[in-house]
């Protein structure tokens, strides 16, 4: 009887630490069963809007929703339910949520109102963070929200509402937001490490103000914030605006406001910036003869974005007179040679052949 007991004894304790060790449970529930159970137990819904196809809302259930860590948090505190956004409720639920890009994650009150959302998949710890920020009615996006448009949020709350917006990737609110407290500081305040924030997003742009004035005072933030920091966030902008610039839009006033802030500041990697910049003049105004003279000196130094669209030119071979093609053809095995993996050599040549094809037949 006393080894039955025991046994009885270490069966439950097995089961209760297998319960333990188990990720997030979420449940088979219509979105109303959901509500109203939250509504029964006191609790929020999680809800994973998910499709089929989506590689990061994969990650996040095999990856992350599968970690005891995340099921003892989750399981304590939502009724978690998971919709393919695809199929059943889901089409109804994107709607109604506004679900544009996958993963999307709601944190719901039993009301059925959208107390936080979450967007695109993150790290265990950053994702843990995300929903217990979302599920603390005060530091969420509805009572922030809320606050913002009644003008009654405090300037104390503002790092917890430019979070909320980070989750769910608000970004033209956050550069609002963000600008304007930029506005609302003195020259002295502006250049200190713990409103860096300001200045260190994305989502500002070339000619914004607050790049603007970083530029002018950089010297003030690299004592403040630490030079390598402070270029690597200039180098950022500069690149990410360049080489997200498509071929056939007019650059000219961009080009000059760029080649006047760089005249003025100095910053690690500024040559390739200078580089990236005349080949994008060059591309955009369809020079022929710059674009070939960047490519025979400078092919190798070209970033890997613009690198990957020399051998592409077909309007050099269309609109260009036979000395400027003939110097296009010699490049080729410079090109493949720069190349940094297979595909891409053998794309090279596989153009290059078409472009000498076409010429014969004319």
């Amino acid at each position: 009887m006393k080894r039955i007991a025991i046994l009885l004894c270490c069966i439950v304790l097995s089961c209760i630490q297998l319960s333990a060790q188990e990720g997030v449970l979420f449940q088979e529930l219509t979105f109303q069963q959901a509500l109203d159970k939250a509504k029964a137990e006191n609790k929020l819904v999680f809800m994973d809007c998910y499709t089929s196809w989506c590689g990061p809302c994969k990650y996040m259930l095999n990856t992350v929703f599968v970690l005891p860590e995340m099921g003892e948090f989750f399981n304590d505190q939502f009724v978690n339910v998971k919709y393919d956004m695809e199929k059943g409720e889901g089409p109804r639920l994107r709607g109604k949520f506004r679900i544009t890009s996958y993963p999307t994650f709601l944190i719901i009150r039993p009301d059925g109102t959208l107390q936080h959302r979450i967007v695109g998949s993150r790290p265990a710890e950053d994702f843990l963070e995300c929903v217990k920020r979302g599920a603390n009615e005060e530091t969420s996006q509805f009572y922030l929200d809320q606050l913002y448009r009644q003008g009654k949020l405090a300037k104390q709350q503002l790092v917890s509402y430019r979070a909320a917006l980070k989750d769910a990737k608000r970004s033209a609110e956050l550069k609002h937001i963000t600008g304007e407290e930029f506005k609302q500081l003195t020259d002295a305040e502006r250049c200190l490490l713990r409103y860096w924030y300001l200045y260190d997003q994305d989502e500002i742009a070339i000619e914004d103000e607050r790049f603007a004035y970083l530029i002018t005072h950089k010297v003030e933030f690299d004592n403040q914030v630490g030079k390598a920091i402070v270029d690597k966030r200039i180098y950022d902008t500069y690149f990410q605006r360049l080489a997200t610039l498509k071929a056939n839009v007019p650059v000219a006033e961009l080009v000059t406001l760029i080649k006047k802030q760089i005249a003025s500041v100095d910053f690690e990697k500024k040559e390739e910036i200078a580089l990236s910049l005349r080949y994008v003049e060059a591309r955009n105004g369809s020079d022929i003869n710059a674009l070939l003279d960047i490519m025979e000196k400078k092919l190798q130094d070209l970033p890997r974005p613009f690198l990957w669209q020399t051998p592409f030119f077909d309007f050099i071979v269309k609109e260009g007179n036979r000395k400027q093609v003939d110097r296009y053809f010699t490049l080729e095995s410079k090109m493949v040679e720069a190349m940094d993996n297979e595909t891409m050599k053998k794309a090279v040549k596989e153009t290059f052949i078409k472009y000498r094809s076409g010429r014969s037949d004319n």
